[in-house]
Parts: structure tokens; sequence; C-alpha cells
């Protein structure tokens, strides 16, 4: 038919497009394809039983679906389509219980799945009660009392239910994220995210451009100190360092582990003087700072503002030849990109 055709074509027009996409992406692009698809026979089964008001209803949830999948499918954006798509089935599902009675209230648990998995919690709490209290409202003088409590008791533990296990995987996946992301030994971001920043900011420079300028610094003879106090204060010192910068940087910074003793400092929206200022001040700082064992402590910086069209292994790149400069000229300072 027409509209499988339709769907087909679309996801198979570039499948190492879709293939690229994020998880939300592709789960909103399955659901409304499948919800779509589950819904599309209806339309003929409630026309051939002379039921056309329904399967006018079952259209316009078909196209809605559609046209999520489509709105998705082009500009990437999952928030709005995740807020619309839950309202907007919660909605059909209640339109359906008024106009088919209580044989339709079996949609309405799939549906409070969905709503869960798709929006926040504040948001799906509030979706789902509101829909509760008007499908009870509906069913109160539809079906006797046993059934109509049968229903309220479930529907009630089917939303409660959802709200824990939803609970429990949204913290499972904030603490997945986070451990993804941030180094273990200086809760520093680590390279993934560092490849995640470095791109979702060029990608904003390709909209609108500003200075921005990235800061690479490498501690001074840190196999020697390795050699001769040990990875253990090693170790302790990466971490007393990566205390230092948090310390000494904004909250908007973005700091990350480069690699072994070497990290990457993102000021914000700062140019390549006001960068040379902070980078210049991180390095008295770890300087004068104490350490274990006594050991001494010194920096070198390469400090380089992004030029539009650069890559983010070009910007690095310069920035690192910076950093070489400092350490081929006496180490413990500060070196500007060409």
């Amino acid at each position: 038919m027409a509209y499988y055709k339709l769907v087909r074509d679309i996801s198979c027009k570039d499948i190492t497009k879709l293939i690229k996409r994020t998880q939300p992406e592709i789960v909103i692009l399955s659901m409304s394809a499948l919800t779509a698809c589950t819904i599309f026979p209806f339309i003929f089964i409630r026309l051939a039983n002379d039921q056309t008001l329904t399967a006018f209803v079952n259209a316009v949830i078909t196209s809605a679906m559609l046209l999520c999948f489509i709105f998705v499918y082009k500009t990437r954006k999952v928030n709005p389509a995740s807020l619309v798509m839950s309202i907007f089935v919660m909605a059909a599902v209640i339109i359906h219980i008024k106009m088919q009675g209580s044989s339709s209230i079996y949609w309405f648990y799939p549906s409070m799945i969905i709503v869960y998995y798709l929006s926040s919690e504040k948001i799906a709490v509030s979706i789902c009660t509101v829909s509760m209290m008007i499908i009870f409202a509906l069913l109160h003088s539809l079906i006797s009392t046993v059934d109509f409590l049968i229903i309220c008791v479930t529907i009630l533990l089917t939303n409660i239910f959802s709200f824990i296990i939803f609970h429990s995987y949204n913290e499972t996946q904030t603490q997945l994220r986070l451990l993804a992301t941030t180094d273990s030994l200086t809760q520093a971001g680590n390279r993934r995210a560092l490849d995640r920043s470095l791109s979702e900011l060029i990608l904003s420079q390709q909209r609108q451009e500003y200075i921005m300028c990235l800061i690479l610094l490498d501690l001074d003879h840190f196999k020697k100190i390795n050699d001769q106090h040990g990875h253990a204060i090693g170790d302790e010192i990466l971490v007393a360092i990566s205390q230092l910068i948090v310390k000494n940087t904004r909250v908007l910074d973005s700091f990350y582990r480069y690699g072994g003793e070497e990290f990457i400092i993102m000021p914000l929206k700062v140019d390549l003087e006001s960068a040379a200022v902070i980078a210049e001040n991180l390095r008295g700082i770890i300087q004068n700072n104490p350490y274990p064992a006594a050991v001494k402590v010194t920096i070198s910086l390469g400090v380089a503002q992004y030029q539009p069209g650069e890559s983010s292994e070009d910007w690095i790149s310069r920035a690192d030849a910076a950093l070489y400069d400092a350490k081929s000229t006496g180490r413990n300072k500060v070196c500007l990109a060409n």
C-alpha cells in the first residue's frame, strides 16, 4: 500500500545516516513508525464495520505518527517530537474510549509506558495523571462498579510501576553516561567527552561564529616523578592538579584529561589574550601548591584560539605545537599558538 511504501522509502533512503543517529532519535523513529503501522489496518477494519468516525480518528493518528517520523528524520529534533507524541497518544486513547467505550481501555496501558519512556518523569507523571482522571470520569457510568474498580487499580498500578521502573532506568543511564565520559582517577572529562564536546563546538561555529580557545597543559618531568616516587604518588599529584584546575576555573569552563599527564581546558568564549591569562594563573597556582612527598611540580601550557573552518584535530595540533615550544624553551611557561 502507498503508506507502507512511503515509510519503506523514507527508512531506506539513506541507511548510513540512520545508523549514525542517536538512540533517542532511533527510539522516536521506531515508535512512530510502529504505532502508525499498527493503527493503519484499523482504518479499514472500522470502515468495514461502518464506524466512519472511528476510522477517521485512526487515520488522523496514523498521519500524525507519520508526520512525527518525517519531522525527526529530517530535523533530528527529539525533545519537541517526544512531548507532542506523548500528549497526542494519550489524547487519541481518551478519544477512542469516549467513542468506543471500555473496550478501548487496553490501549491505555502501553500508552503509559510510551509516555514514561519518551518524557521526563515530571511531564510523564502529569500527562498520565490527568489522563487517568479523565478516563475514570468517562468509564464511571459505563461499566459495573467491580469492573470499574479493577480498571482503576490496574491502571494505577501500571502507572506506579512505570514510574518506578523508568526512574530506576533514568538513574542508571545517568550513572552510565557519567562513567562513560569521566576519567576515573581525576574526575575530569575523558577523551570520549572531549571528542563529543569539540564536535558540538565546531558544529555550533558553523551556525554562529564566536571566539573560543583551548588550553593544553602537560606536567613537566612527570615520568621522573613516577620513577623516583612511585605511581601512587604520581596519581595523587594528578588528582591534586585536577582539583586545583576545577577550583580555579569557571563552572562553565570545560576540563578534560587528554592522556597520561596531559589535560585540556576550554574556557567559555574567551579570546587568546584572556585564555593566556587563565593559563598563566594556573601555571603559578600549580607551581606554588604543596604536593605529596614534597614533590615540586610545574606545568607547561600551549594556548590556541579556534580558527574558522579548521577541524578539532588541527585545533589541538596547534595547541600541541605551542606546548612543544613551551617545553623546548625551558618548561614551566605558557606559549601561544600562531
